[in-house]
Parts: structure tokens; C-alpha cells; sequence
């Protein structure tokens, strides 16, 4: 950006409507008469202009105004021609020659910005402007004229309402907590792990409401320095971060619910989630209390589940997210607020260190609930304003289970296989079909896909371990009318890519081979399932004859080939399979075994394939190109 000739002054307005403003805005030069340098001691050098002038006032100015300024240049990074110098920025057009002059053959237009070269070095300005700013500037400016950014204040703009000025937050806070290191981040753990709502670990009894239950907290003794803070960031505290979060929870103690214990305890619950989610496997445990205490009653931190410790922190943060995620909406906690999206966000980050404390069904339902018509709400937006609070937390809620899925797929899997089995079960009692379609589940199931498509794409390996729940989820989530008129290839072609998943549209069946040796049968007209088992090892690859009497199975782990006839006959259904067996294996072959181009898991699942050249050859094509050709 453009260097101003004099220094700008900060400041901001207290509660009593005051400011605190540093006056003037320049330093003259010691030795040398006002009147004779006037212009020079207006005129600063960048690190004293920045020392003295803007980020050595008070930690809350300078918080301030890394934020304006990141979000700025993350705003600007995202424009086009967002450059203030450059030919097109001029006053006035240079005049064109005349028609006919020489001057009119000889003119050239002059270069222009939007070239994408030019574009490039745009964004890459604004990009280093904004790394400076957020990572750089402390080194640069060294701690005796650099006043470092409020956590606190950075954690109550973790989910702002714009999202420029939320990312820009986000970066900060998590620089900073960088910057301390881990000594910094052990006292801001013990700063603030006394504000804490300490949950209890039972569900609350039925017949006591939550309005009965008055909030808990250690007793608020670090006041301290926070006084002069509060008074110049009160500003930044307007939004619903506080919003009933803590005025009805379930606590072992009562205090005040006021508005200053209530902002502690939210930013407390914000502050160490992020710090759990980010650094959780390093933090030790913090000494919230001061009377000695046995070994098996030391508060843990957010360290490794290893070594038989307690971890309470840990767990009382997992605790208080997983509170404003379920607790139902209400007046003092709307179904939209901003803790309760800071809540869905840092759950998704940091999943693996909160999964052991909370119930992974109970949350991946939330947030499934929150984002069953993020499409519908997405859709809505208008580019350049700020989202809808329904949007947003739809938003955040994707997001969060996109990072739980990739961060743990076995998890997300066999817990979303869990509540469909469950779910079909219910629709089977005809006494809950009224009211089977209005479920999370059934609501959720676009999402349930994109998730699913997420996890083939990125995690293959994890998909295939579990290649038979994931059919069991892909098959409930899709409409049987449509894939029997359109196939499994069209609706969702993802499933496709692997060896060991074929379809069969005449018939409209799928076989899936699993890790352990067994290939599973779906009847999409019945909606049931068969499970065979004939190899030893994980099946690499099966395939549907032509004319679909044929099933050919093929494992590369027991180097076994195996045809499965097809009873193709109406009492041969899958409907019909306790009364008439359907599949019988007719012939076995030995293979030599295929080697893998290298060592790797991705590799693996591309060995061979099986190629039907005829309703009774098949070729088995090795990653290499060899074929092995056999016939039924």
C-alpha cells in the first residue's frame, strides 16, 4: 500500500464513550527547531511510523489493526485489478491521435492489468502484505515497539460474521499461538482453564430444566491485567458469542451469571478448543488448583491418549463443545448463534482429540441436522454480502464433517453404517412410517454423498477397508427407481472406479468384494443383501458375465479365480434366498500372484481388473498389461 508522509493515530472508544488517543500523530527530531523541519519530522520511517505509531499503543489497538488490515488484503487479493498504482488508476486518458496522423500507425495500447501475469503479481502483493502483517511483523518490529495482538479478542472473532474478518482472526490467533510456543500456550491454558464449565458427566435427570441449573466456574481471581483490556475491547464483544451459552448449563458450582463471567467462560471455551484442536498432543497438564491432590485427581491436558492418564481437560472441553452443538434451540441458545458455530468449527478441526470423550453418533447427527438443506440455504447467497446465520452454520457444519470424515474415515463410516442399519430397522415397524422420511438421516442423505465422494477421492484406502458399509450407506442414500433406470455408473459414478464393485443392469444387482474374503450381493428392486464367501484374503476384483449367469471373484492374496453361477430364475431372487440357494461356486482357478509397481496402499488397489470378452471368457488384466485368460 501507499507509505503516508505522517504517521495515523489509533485508538478506541471505551464503554463511557471515550478514546485514548495518541497526540500527535509524528514525532519531531530531537535537536532541530520546529519551525525549521517541519516536514521532516512529519515524515517517518516505517518501523517507527509502525513502532510508535500504531503498534505500540496498547495490545488492543494493535489486535485491531492486524485485523482490518489481513482482512483487507485478503479482501483485495480476491479482486481483480485491486491495484493502486498502474495505468489504469491515472487522473485522466491520454488523449488518442487524430484519424490519419502518423502518430495513429506508431500507438500502442498501453500494457494491461489484466494480463495474468500482471494479475500474479497483484494478488502475490497482497498476499506477502497480509503474511507480513500476520506472521512476520513481531520479528520485524521486535517486542519493545511491538505490542502482540489479545488472544482473547482474536478468540471472540474466531467466527465472525464476515468472513474476511473471520479468516483473518483465525490466521492470527493461530500465529500467535505459534509465536508463544509451547511455554505461552501452557500459561494461557492455566489463564484461562479456570473458567471452564465443568459438565458432569450424566445426562441431566428428566423433570429439571436447564434454567435450574446455574452456571459453574472457578472463582475469577486472574483478573488483573484484564481490566484496562476490557475497557478498550468492548467493542468487539457485540456479537452473540455470549449468547445463553453458559447461563443454563449443567455445573458442579454457582456463581454470578453475569455478562462478564458468561463472556469468560465462552471466550475460555474457545481458547482452549482451539488450542486442543491445533496443539493438542503437546499441551501438559495445567495446575488449576492449589491444594495438593492425589496422582489419580491431577487435571490432564490435551496430551495423548497413552499412558493410562485422566486428560480432564481435554474431556471438559470436548464436553463444552459437544453441549452447544446438541443442546436443543432455545432463547438463550438460538439454533444460529456464534458459539454454537465456533462450537461445530472446532470440533471439525479437532476431531482426533476430542473423538475418545464424545459421542460420535450424537455429532456427526448434529451436524448432519444442521446441514441437511445446505444446498437450498447455499444457494441464496448473494456474492459480497455476509451469509445468512442458517447458511453459515450450514457452512461450518459441511465443513466439519468433511475434516471429521478425512480425519478419521473408519470412524465416519462405520458410525453413519450404524444409524442406517438402525434407521432401516425402524422403517420396518410399520408403526414408524409416518414419520420415517422427516429424520435427520433421510434429510441428510445429499450430504451423506458428498461426504462419501470425499473420502473415494482423497482416501481410497480407507474406503476399501470398509467397502461393503459404504455400499450399505451408498445404497440407502440413493433411490432404487433411479439407479434401476439410470445404473450405479450415472448416479454415482465414484463407487465405480474401483476393481472390486460391478453392476449388472439387467438384472440390477451389485457385487462388492471385501477385505475379508466376501463378496456381498445387492438386489437394488428388494433392497437386500447377500454375503458369499470363497477367497482367503481381500478380493481385488469382480465382475458380472455379459448375460449375467456369471460371477467372476478374484483375490489376489490367496491367488485365487472363482466363477459363481447366477440363478437367474424368478424363485432364485434375493427375496426368495432361504428357500432357493442362488449362487454356487462351479469352478476355482489357480493364479500366480500379481506384484504391485511399487510399494504403496493406492497402488494395491489397482492390480488387475477382470475383462469379460464373452459371456464364457474373461481376461484377468494385470497393472503391467499381462492377461491371464481362463473360460467358465
Amino acid at each position: 500500500m501507499l507509505k503516508p508522509h505522517c504517521s495515523v493515530s489509533f485508538g478506541l472508544l471505551s464503554r463511557g464513550g471515550h478514546m485514548s488517543l495518541m497526540l500527535p500523530g509524528y514525532n519531531q527530531p530531537v535537536g532541530k527547531l520546529a519551525y525549521d523541519s517541519v516536514e521532516l519530522g512529519r515524515k517517518m520511517s516505517i518501523t517507527e511510523g509502525l513502532g510508535k505509531g500504531t503498534y505500540g499503543v496498547s495490545r488492543a489497538v494493535t489486535t485491531q489493526h492486524l485485523l482490518s488490515v489481513i482482512s483487507l488484503a485478503n479482501t483485495l487479493m480476491s479482486m481483480t485489478n485491486a491495484t493502486f498504482i498502474g495505468d489504469h488508476m491515472k487522473k485522466g486518458p491520454t488523449r488518442p491521435p487524430r484519424p490519419g496522423t502518423p502518430e495513429m500507425a506508431k500507438a500502442k495500447a498501453p500494457p494491461s492489468t489484466s494480463s495474468p501475469a500482471a494479475q500474479g503479481q497483484i494478488k502475490q502483493g497482497w498476499s506477502q502484505l497480509a503474511a507480513m502483517h500476520c506472521v512476520m511483523l513481531p520479528d520485524l518490529l521486535g517486542l519493545d515497539k511491538f505490542r502482540p495482538p489479545l488472544l482473547e479478542m482474536l478468540a471472540r472473532r474466531w467466527q465472525d460474521r464476515c468472513l474476511e474478518v473471520r479468516e483473518a482472526a483465525q490466521a492470527l490467533l493461530l500465529a500467535e499461538l505459534r509465536r508463544i510456543e509451547q511455554a505461552g500456550r501452557k500459561e494461557t491454558i492455566d489463564a484461562w482453564a479456570p473458567y471452564l464449565p465443568q459438565y458432569i458427566d450424566s445426562v441431566i435427570s428428566p423433570g429439571v430444566t436447564t434454567e435450574a441449573i446455574q452456571p459453574g466456574s472457578a472463582s475469577p481471581d486472574s483478573l488483573g491485567t484484564e481490566a484496562k483490556v476490557q475497557e478498550e475491547e468492548h467493542d468487539l464483544v457485540d456479537d452473540d458469542i455470549t449468547a445463553g451459552c453458559l447461563s443454563g448449563l449443567p455445573q458442579m458450582k454457582k456463581i454470578s451469571t453475569s455478562y462478564e463471567e458468561r463472556r469468560k467462560q465462552a471466550t475460555a471455551i474457545v481458547l482452549l478448543g482451539v488450542i486442543g484442536a491445533e496443539f493438542g498432543a503437546e499441551i501438559e497438564p495445567p495446575k488449576l488448583l492449589t491444594r495438593p491432590r492425589s496422582s489419580s485427581q491431577i487435571p490432564e491436558g490435551f496430551g495423548l491418549t497413552s499412558g493410562g492418564s485422566n486428560y480432564s481437560l481435554a474431556r471438559h472441553t470436548c464436553k463444552a463443545l459437544t453441549f452447544l452443538l446438541l443442546q436443543p434451540p432455545s432463547p438463550k441458545l438460538p439454533a444460529h448463534s456464534t458459539i454454537r458455530r465456533t462450537a461445530i468449527d472446532l470440533i471439525g478441526r479437532g476431531f482426533t482429540v476430542w473423538e475418545p470423550y464424545m459421542d460420535v453418533s450424537a455429532v456427526l447427527m448434529g451436524l448432519l441436522e444442521l446441514c441437511a438443506d445446505a444446498e437450498k440455504q447455499l444457494a441464496n447467497i448473494t456474492m459480497g454480502l455476509p451469509l445468512s446465520p442458517a447458511a453459515d452454520s450450514a457452512r461450518s457444519a459441511r465443513h466439519a464433517l468433511s475434516l471429521i470424515a478425512t480425519a478419521r474415515p473408519p470412524a465416519f463410516i462405520t458410525t453413519i453404517a450404524k444409524e442406517v442399519h438402525r434407521h432401516t430397522a425402524l422403517a420396518a415397524n410399520t408403526q414408524s412410517q409416518q414419520n420415517i422420511h422427516t429424520t435427520t438421516l433421510a434429510r441428510a442423505k445429499g450430504e451423506i454423498l458428498r461426504v462419501i465422494e470425499i473420502l473415494i477421492e482423497k482416501m481410497p484406502t480407507d474406503v476399501v477397508d470398509l467397502l461393503v458399509e459404504v455400499m450399505d450407506i451408498i445404497m440407502y442414500c440413493l433411490e432404487g427407481s433411479l439407479v434401476k433406470k439410470k445404473g450405479l455408473q450415472e448416479c454415482f459414478p465414484a463407487i465405480c472406479r474401483f476393481y472390486m464393485v460391478s453392476y449388472y443392469e439387467r438384472s440390477h444387482r451389485i457385487a462388492v468384494g471385501a477385505r475379508h474374503g466376501s463378496v456381498a450381493l445387492y438386489d437394488i428392486r428388494t433392497g437386500k443383501c447377500q454375503t458369499i464367501h470363497g477367497h482367503k484374503g481381500p478380493i481385488t476384483a469382480v465382475a458380472f458375465a455379459p448375460d449375467g449367469r456369471y460371477l467372476a471373484t478374484y483375490s489376489n492374496s490367496d491367488s485365487h479365480l472363482c466363477f459363481w453361477q447366477m440363478n437367474t430364475s424368478l424363485l432364485g431372487s434375493i427375496g426368495m434366498l432361504n428357500s432357493a440357494p442362488q449362487l454356487r461356486c462351479i469352478k476355482t482357478y489357480q493364479v500366480p500372484p500379481v506384484q504391485p509397481a511399487s510399494p504403496g496402499s493406492h497402488n494395491a488397489l489397482r492390480l488387475a481388473r477382470l475383462i469379460w470378452t464373452s459371456n464364457r471368457n474373461v481376461i484377468l488384466m494385470a497393472h503391467d498389461g499381462k492377461e491371464h485368460r481362463f473360460m467358465v
